[in-house]
């Protein structure tokens, strides 16, 4: 059976082969042999024209008597104008261009006087210019380079042979002999050996063509087989096509095996999908959903027949999927990990989702579609909402500790000298003073917690950071800077920010007194301002010389209440942190033990917002 289809495949090849050979070999040989015949007799005939209108020319120059002066001056002419100089030119030379006319039939002659630059052919009626301007540059060719010119103007039957001899005498050229003709028995013998070499040509075309409609019909049965088998496939992959001879049962067999690779393929997909745990929709450039997975059906509660529908007609007009769809197949920019909400299938709650988008592409890297993917994240969300109660409960008790640890050492100072009064009946002024430092101290510390637990409300205007800085650098200049040499750097032309410049100064004035705190000894406080363009911020350096700050202590400088002083309470940098981010900034540190430390406050550029206009003078 093998070699039978190996057979077959030979026989239509070698077919195609001999009918290709008939059909361009053949035809294209006896063409190329059939124009060389035409050319060769084409200049055969050409040449033998030549020859004959040389000849005439010939004949024309020997007959002239003299030049053309001469002739005039023999008759006294020579003064004549020039309309009496050419009639009585073409009179004497009419006898002798209609002699050699006689001799070479079918040839017009002429001369051509170059002092009178007209074409004397014998006709007494000619008395001014009687030639074109093509001629005319033959003729002055010919008498320039003293040598026959020929030319063939047209082609076919109205072509002309045009040929120009100068006329010499005493080595002085006065002029040119003029022969033409029509070319029309030239074409007409090429036209007859033309139509000889096409009946030839159309004859082995039809033989050819006889053949190849014979083979083709059959080619073209297998195909229309393979089509409507191809047909069949699109919607049945498990068909298969039916054998066929030659080259087209090989056709066969690779759709075939192509069919059945497509089916495992699909399995796998199918599978695939149905074990992923993210829901996955695809769709076309059409917004026609192409792919959707079980775990998308079951997650959006889409019907079985979705696949083939528009997406909006199955996600709802408006929704987050909707508009995630629309915008990679509008926008050509996929969106990554986008969370969103999706009332949950028959539960009424509501899921969450962390969803992307990606663009589809063929081979060919055309783009064909897009995808959109989305993760349940609900259950992970549960757990960071407990973990976050969880973590606020643990801040709330460190938050008590350090309000009872700080609120103890007051009261029981007050309550110690309160039974020294009631042992003694009497308070002492020592005593009274350390009261009411102890209540004060007692009445800063709630202040603290009041602001850190629900800070006023904040008035934003315009300001200039630069403004801000300098207001709290004059405060402690005049009241915490002793022993400190303060080195102060603004930038110019700073954006304007929108901020609270009361609380404002007051996160900058936490700031800077924790870096004078840190310098007992002395040393230099560096501020400084400038612009981060790619953040979009103002950015406020505090820098000291102090001893650092341990990096197990850096991840807890904004907490309340740590401290490593003695006698602090911990709230001024968690303040200032507060301050900062309810302001949409942060606070960055940057410390190296035994090399100081470099407090960076950001506070975004108000460009846009309307409490503060475009101004960005300082």
């Amino acid at each position: 059976m093998e070699r039978e289809r190996v057979r077959l495949r030979r026989g239509i090849t070698n077919q195609l082969f001999v009918l290709i050979a008939i059909l361009l070999v053949l035809p294209a040989a006896l063409t190329v042999y059939m124009l060389e015949v035409i050319h060769r007799t084409e200049l055969a005939l050409v040449e033998s024209h030549k020859a004959k209108l040389t000849k005439a020319m010939e004949l024309l120059a020997e007959d002239l008597p003299g030049t053309f002066e001469e002739m005039l001056a023999r008759h006294g002419m020579d003064g004549a104008p020039r309309r009496d100089k050419v009639a009585f030119l073409n009179r004497q030379l009419k006898p002798l261009i209609e002699r050699v006319g006689r001799e070479f039939p079918g040839i017009e002659l002429g001369y051509y006087s170059r002092d009178l630059d007209v074409i004397l052919d014998g006709n007494t009626e000619n008395y001014g210019e009687n030639f074109s301007t093509r001629r005319k540059q033959a003729l002055d060719q010919t008498m320039r380079e003293q040598k026959t010119v020929l030319e063939t103007i047209g082609l076919g039957q109205g072509g002309m042979l045009e040929t120009y001899r100068p006329l010499v005498r005493d080595g002085a050229v006065f002029g040119a002999v003029v022969a033409r003709e029509n070319l029309s028995k030239v074409y007409r013998r090429v036209d007859q050996v033309q139509r000889d070499a096409y009946a030839v040509i159309f004859a082995s075309i039809a033989l050819g063509l006889g053949g190849f409609f014979f083979l083709i019909g059959t080619l073209f049965r297998g195909i229309n087989q393979i089509k409507k088998g191809l047909q069949t496939l699109e919607y049945d992959l498990t068909y298969h096509l039916p054998p066929a001879i030659g080259e087209l049962g090989e056709i066969s067999e690779a759709v075939n095996h192509l069919a059945n690779r497509l089916v495992t393929v699909q399995g796998y997909k199918e599978l695939i999908l149905a074990n992923i745990e993210e829901a996955i929709v695809a769709v076309d450039l059409k917004g026609r959903l192409a792919i959707v997975n079980p775990a998308a059906a079951r997650m959006f509660g889409l019907p079985p027949d979705s696949p083939g529908k528009p997406y909006g007609s199955v996600f709802p007009p408006g929704s987050a999927l909707a508009g995630l769809l629309e915008g990679a197949l509008r926008d050509r920019e996929p969106v990554r990990d986008r969370e969103l909400t999706w009332p949950e299938n028959g539960q009424g709650g509501r899921l969450h989702l962390l969803a992307s988008t990606g663009l589809l592409f063929n081979p060919r890297g055309e783009l064909v579609g897009a995808v959109l993917s989305c993760r349940d994240i609900t259950e992970r969300k549960r757990m960071e909402d407990q973990m976050h109660r969880q973590e606020r409960l643990a801040a709330l008790g460190k938050l008590v500790a350090g309000v009872a640890h700080e609120i103890r050492n007051p009261l029981t100072a007050i309550s110690g000298y309160i039974q020294f009064w009631q042992k003694h009946n009497s308070p002492s002024p020592e005593s009274m003073d350390v009261i009411a430092r102890e209540v004060a101290r007692l009445n800063g510390l709630v202040e603290k917690l009041l602001f850190f637990s629900r800070p006023p409300e904040a008035r934003f205007t315009c300001q200039d950071v630069n403004d801000l800085v300098e207001r709290v650098l004059a405060f402690f200049r005049a009241t915490q800077c002793d022993g400190l040499n303060v080195e102060v750097r603004l930038a110019p032309d700073l954006p304007r920010v929108s901020v609270d410049p009361e609380q404002m100064e007051q996160a900058l004035a936490n700031v800077v007194y924790n870096a004078c705190q840190a310098m007992p000894r002395g040393g230099a406080l560096r501020v400084s301002t400038f612009l981060e363009p790619d953040r979009g911020c103002v950015a406020v350096a505090v820098a000291d010389e102090g001893p650092g700050i341990p990096p197990e202590h850096l991840p807890h400088l904004f907490d309340p209440f740590f401290t490593t002083k003695p006698r602090g309470a911990g709230l001024g940098l968690a303040i200032a942190y507060e301050i900062v981010r309810a302001h949409g900034g942060t606070i960055e540190v940057e410390s190296r033990v035994g090399a100081g430390s470099v407090f960076r406050i950001l506070i975004p550029v108000a460009e846009g917002r309307e409490d503060c206009g475009p101004d960005t003078g300082g």
